[in-house]
C-alpha cells in the first residue's frame, strides 16, 4: 500500500472508479479521517466505501453509513462475504462513474470549455420555454473577424486567449444591461457568438445592444505583446410580440439571424443587419433604418443648422441667436428635431450628436463678422448630455477651438434635464457659470416649476414656454400668474425672454409683463446662415409690426 498520501491521492485521482476500504481494526473515525484527508469526498456524488469493523458497535454502524458508506462489514467474516461486499461497492462507483461521465458530457455540450459561456444546445434550451410562452425575444448573432489570422500569424494559444478575452468583454455588456435571467450569452463556433434577449424587450432594445457590441470592439485586445485589433458583424432575428408559442422556433430564430449577419459580412465593420422577410413592412425596420442613416449624417456633416433671433425690447436691437437643428434626410426630406433627437436616443447617438452640433455652432458664430460679430449664440443641452462625464471636456475643447469669447454663449436646458440628478447638474452649471458661460433655463412652465426651486438655480435666463406666454393673452387670472412670474423673475435677477410669440398681440403683452427679450415667428422663423445674414443686416432700417 502507498504510504506517502500525495501519492495515494495522485492515484485516486487517476482512477475513474473509486472505492476506499476503512479498515481501522476499531478506529473508525481515524479511518475515515485517513480517508478523507487524502483529497477524498467520499459521497453518492463520486465513488463508494466499503467499512470493516472489528465488532458490532451499532453507533459505529451508524457513523460509517452517514459518512457514505456503500456497505458495512462487521467481525468476524469470511474472505467469501468480503469479496462479495467489494464487489458490490465497485459496481456502484462504476455506475456513479458512467453517470459522472453522462454528465461531464451533457456539461460539455451546454457549456463552452474555452470561454464558459452557453453553447448552442443551451441557447436553444433557453429559448425554447420562452418562445413557447409567446414572450417576446431576440436573437443576435456576433461574427469576429481577423481570428483566424490571428491563429496563423500568433497560434493556436493566442488565438485562444483572444476569444476568452472577446467573451469577457461581451460579457461585461451583456451581463451589465438588464434584468438578471432576461439575457444569454453564448458561443456558437469558433469565432461565432450569440446573445439572446426575452421579457420586456423590442427592436430598439436589441439594436442598442448590437450598437455597445460593436462599439465595445473599437478598443484592441493586449494579449502577451500583442495589440489585436478585431472587426465585429452583427445579425438580429426576433418578434416583440413572441415566437407565436412555436417550442420549434429557437433553431428558426438562430437561423434568420445567421442569415442576417450573413448580410452584414458584406458591409464594413461594425455593420449590423436585421433579418426582414418584407424590408418594407415593419415600422421598427424603418426606424432601425432611420437610425443607420443618421450614423452616416453625423459623419457626412449632414444635419441642417438654424438660427431663429432674439429680440430685446428695450434697445430694438437683435441680441441673439438660438441654434435649431433639422435633419434633411435624402429620401424622407427635412425631418423635424423631435424625430432626429428621437432616433439618437434610440441609436444611443444622443451624446455624439449634441458634440457634433454644438461644434459646428460654435466654429460658425466665431467667424461672424458685421452686425452679427456680438450675437449671442444659445445652444441646447440635453439630459444626456449632463450625463455625460465628458461633456464640460468636450464643451470646453469645442469652445477654445472656436475661438468664440465665453461672453456670447448662452447654454439651455430645460427643467427635465435638470431634475434626474439636481445637486450633480446644479454643480455642473455653476462651474460653467464662473468661466463666463451664461446658462438658461429653458420651456420654463412646461414641468416642475416652482419660484422658491427656481431662486435656487444658478441661471441667469429664464425662457418662458410657448405655452406659458399665451397665458399673457388668455384670462385675466392666467394673466395675473404669468405677470407675477416674470416680476419675481426679474427682482431675482433673471433676465427673461418669452418664446413662441407668433402675432402682435402677443408681441405686445411680453412687452407690457415686462419680459426682456421675444423669440418667435412675429420676430423671425429659423433661418439657415444665409438668410440670417441678411435679415441681420436689414434689421436697422425694417420695422417691426
Amino acid at each position: 500500500m502507498e504510504r506517502r498520501p500525495d501519492r495515494v491521492a495522485e492515484r485516486l485521482d487517476a482512477e475513474p472508479i473509486r472505492v476506499v476500504v476503512v479498515d481501522a481494526r476499531g478506529a473508525l473515525t481515524q479511518g475515515l479521517a485517513a480517508a478523507r484527508s487524502l483529497g477524498v469526498t467520499i459521497d453518492a456524488r463520486h465513488g463508494a466505501m466499503l467499512v470493516l469493523l472489528s465488532r458490532g458497535d451499532g453507533d459505529a454502524a451508524a457513523a460509517a453509513q452517514d459518512a457514505g458508506a456503500t456497505g458495512v462489514l462487521v467481525s468476524p467474516f469470511g474472505e467469501a462475504a468480503f469479496v462479495s461486499a467489494l464487489r458490490l461497492a465497485a459496481r456502484q462507483a462504476e455506475r456513479l462513474a458512467v453517470a459522472a461521465s453522462t454528465d461531464a458530457e451533457a456539461e460539455l455540450r451546454r457549456q463552452d470549455p474555452l470561454t464558459g459561456l452557453a453553447t448552442a444546445d443551451q441557447l436553444q434550451d433557453w429559448l425554447a420555454p420562452r418562445l413557447a410562452a409567446a414572450t417576446p425575444a431576440f436573437v443576435l448573432i456576433v461574427g469576429v473577424g481577423r481570428v483566424a489570422q490571428i491563429n496563423a500569424a500568433y497560434g493556436r494559444v493566442v488565438a485562444d486567449r483572444v476569444l476568452s478575452a472577446v467573451a469577457q468583454r461581451m460579457g461585461q455588456i451583456v451581463d451589465g444591461r438588464g434584468v438578471p435571467g432576461s439575457r444569454l450569452l453564448a458561443r456558437l463556433a469558433a469565432a461565432e457568438f450569440a446573445v439572446a434577449l426575452a421579457g420586456d424587450v423590442g427592436l430598439l432594445d436589441a439594436t442598442r445592444l448590437a450598437q455597445l457590441l460593436t462599439g465595445a470592439f473599437d478598443r484592441p485586445f493586449l494579449i502577451d505583446d500583442h495589440v489585436i485589433h478585431l472587426s465585429v458583424r452583427i445579425g438580429i432575428a426576433g418578434h416583440a410580440e413572441g415566437g407565436g408559442g412555436d417550442p420549434g422556433a429557437p433553431a428558426g430564430w438562430i437561423r434568420k439571424a445567421s442569415a442576417a449577419l450573413a448580410a452584414a459580412r458584406t458591409g464594413d465593420a461594425g455593420t449590423i443587419e436585421i433579418f426582414r422577410a418584407d424590408p418594407t413592412g415593419d415600422p421598427l425596420t424603418r426606424l432601425a433604418d432611420l437610425e443607420a442613416d443618421l450614423h452616416d449624417a453625423i459623419a457626412g456633416d449632414a444635419i441642417t443648422l438654424l438660427f431663429q433671433p432674439q429680440l430685446a425690447l428695450a434697445s430694438g436691437r437683435i441680441v441673439g441667436v438660438e441654434a435649431l437643428v433639422r435633419w434633411d434626410h435624402p429620401q424622407l426630406g427635412l425631418l423635424p428635431a423631435e424625430t432626429l433627437f428621437e432616433t439618437a436616443a434610440s441609436a444611443e447617438l444622443a451624446i455624439r450628436l449634441g458634440r457634433h452640433i454644438r461644434a459646428r455652432a460654435l466654429a460658425l458664430a466665431a467667424a461672424w463678422t458685421g452686425t452679427m460679430a456680438q450675437l449671442r449664440l444659445s445652444l441646447n443641452v440635453t439630459a444626456a448630455d449632463l450625463a455625460d462625464a465628458g461633456f464640460v471636456e468636450a464643451l470646453e475643447a469645442a469652445i477654445d477651438a472656436s475661438g468664440l469669447p465665453r461672453r456670447r454663449l448662452t447654454l439651455e436646458v430645460t427643467e427635465g434635464a435638470l431634475i434626474d440628478d439636481m445637486r450633480g447638474a446644479m454643480n455642473l452649471l455653476s462651474s460653467l457659470r464662473a468661466t463666463g458661460v451664461r446658462v438658461a433655463l429653458d420651456d420654463f412652465g412646461t414641468g416642475y416649476s416652482s419660484l422658491a426651486w427656481m431662486a435656487m438655480l444658478p441661471v441667469d435666463v429664464i425662457k418662458l414656454d410657448r405655452s406659458f406666454t399665451l397665458g399673457l393673452t388668455g384670462s385675466p387670472r392666467e394673466r395675473v400668474v404669468v405677470e407675477t412670474v416674470v416680476r419675481l423673475s426679474k427682482q431675482l435677477g433673471f433676465t427673461v425672454v418669452a418664446e413662441g410669440v407668433e402675432d402682435e398681440a402677443q408681441f405686445e403683452a411680453v412687452r407690457l409683463a415686462g419680459c426682456d427679450a421675444v423669440q418667435g415667428f412675429k420676430v423671425a422663423a429659423p433661418l439657415g446662415l444665409v438668410a440670417l445674414g441678411d435679415f441681420c443686416a436689414g434689421w436697422e432700417v425694417r420695422e417691426l409690426g
